[in-house]
């Protein structure tokens, strides 16, 4: 009778979604691969051509919030210039499956592009071995109205010699002797401040803006030794996103909490150096 009770129970467990380990990496996460999404994004450029404003959803901190951050996305479905959605990391807050699936499902509920940087969050446990297989690489770069967005990994608790400053250099270049419009930065934590001379490196690699969460509030700064302009966008308990507003030759930012009734506008600076800078100053 024992065996004919552990058969049984065996046989019930095979017709469930019953998993082992909490470790398990195989997230059923369908649509939400960087690639997956940059070949949305890329059909969208087409299919309208050049065009001379467009906005972007800046979406930061997720996790432990499904709820907010689905309602965060139906909202941003009804923003019909926001032509795509930067989710600047920590999706997971352990980093489990569960975590990820969860979140997935609240970006199948997108109608925009939606492109994902890796979290300190999204690396514990197993994380980084789910997002390699989901989502993609922590690092990549694409371009869009003759913009180039470069996405890195900077979360250097989880990971060893990053941000990789070469890379970033690189991609930050010219193509065939064109220069972007603009070149703007994103990962999950802002640049830190121990990293010596990170900032001015990208400041000299012709970045004009970079883009976080991590820090759970709105923000925007700049250090005063580089004067690179940084915006932080706020957690996703409440439903609020940061706006990138992107012409030719400017960029403008707001901050979006809720229903968006309330924004703060931002004008990026043109990049200036220091000693152009000093110059007005003098004169001044």
């Amino acid at each position: 009778m024992k065996n004919i009770f552990f058969l049984l129970f065996a046989v019930l467990l095979s017709g469930c979604e019953y998993e082992l380990s909490p470790w398990q990496t195989d997230a059923h996460c369908p649509g939400v691969s960087v690639e997956e999404n940059l070949a949305k994004l890329a059909a969208f450029e087409q299919s309208i051509g050049k065009v001379d404003f467009y906005q972007v959803a800046i979406i930061g901190d997720p996790q432990q919030y499904p709820g907010s951050f689905e309602n965060t996305i139906e909202h941003v479905n009804t923003l019909d210039d926001v032509h795509f959605i930067l989710l600047v990391g920590d999706l997971a807050e352990t980093g489990v499956k569960a975590e990820f699936e969860w979140m997935c499902k609240a970006m199948s509920k997108s109608n925009k592009p939606i492109i994902s940087v890796i979290g300190n969050h999204d690396s514990l446990s197993f994380g980084k071995d789910i997002w390699l297989d989901v989502f993609g690489p922590y690092d990549f770069a694409f371009t869009y109205q003759d913009s180039r967005f470069v996405a890195y990994n900077d979360n250097k608790y989880e990971f060893d010699n990053v941000p990789d400053r070469d890379w970033l250099a690189e991609q930050a270049k010219p193509v065939n002797g064109q220069e972007w419009d603009h070149v703007i930065g994103v990962s999950h934590i802002p640049p830190w401040e121990a990293d010596v001379g990170f900032d001015t490196h990208l400041k000299d690699s012709g970045y004009e803006l970079t883009l976080h969460g991590h820090e759970s509030s709105f923000d925007y700064w700049q250090w005063e030794d580089d004067l690179l302009p940084h915006y932080i966008t706020t957690q996703n308990r409440d439903p609020g996103f940061g706006i990138l507003n992107v012409y030719p030759g400017v960029l403008e930012l707001d901050d979006c909490s809720r229903d968006c009734e309330k924004t703060i506008p931002r004008t990026v600076p043109k990049p200036k150096s220091l000693l152009l800078l000093v110059e007005e100053e003098e004169q001044a």
